[in-house]
């Protein structure tokens, strides 16, 4: 059985090394399912690039520790470019349509690098904002004639 090609949202691992809550039990399992090589994860260094902003730098190296080592596919900003590029698809424009649905900035971003580089899910515990708008989302993809995405929970990998 072939592996799933998966993108892990940061709110997945972030709660999986800080909360303690039931959430944190589901980050902590999908971490855990990635980690074992039971997933094949693909990281934009995009997502690696926004924690630079994070303060907390304990719970910061951990989450960056864990995607650089357990990432199948590490995709550079050369490579999201290439493939924009390849796909002569117009990004900024994709972006702000995501935006204007309130998928926020970074969000809208992730949700480009599933559809374009064809994984098969997009895990996030970001139910308002992503899940919830799942529809909403695949509607601007299709029409901007780019790959429909799936969003899913960590308990459904």
């Amino acid at each position: 059985m072939k592996k799933k090609k998966i993108l892990v949202d940061l709110d997945v691992v972030t709660v999986a090394y800080w909360d303690k809550s039931e959430n944190g039990d589901l980050g902590r399992e999908l971490v855990s399912k990635v980690k074992r090589k039971r997933l094949d994860m693909a990281t934009p260094l995009y997502l690696l690039q926004h924690l630079e902003k994070w303060k907390y730098i304990i719970l910061k190296e951990k989450i960056e520790d864990f995607y650089i080592k357990n990432s199948v596919i590490l995709l550079t900003n050369e490579d999201v470019d290439s493939k924009i590029d390849k796909l002569a698809i117009d990004d900024g424009k994709i972006l702000l349509e995501l935006q204007s649905l309130g998928v926020k900035e970074e969000d809208a971003f992730i949700v480009l690098i599933t559809s374009i580089f064809h994984l098969d899910c997009l895990v996030t515990l970001n139910r308002r904002h992503l899940k919830s708008k799942e529809n909403e989302i695949n509607k601007v993809l299709k029409k901007n004639g780019i790959s429909t995405i799936k969003i899913v929970g960590p308990e459904e990998v």
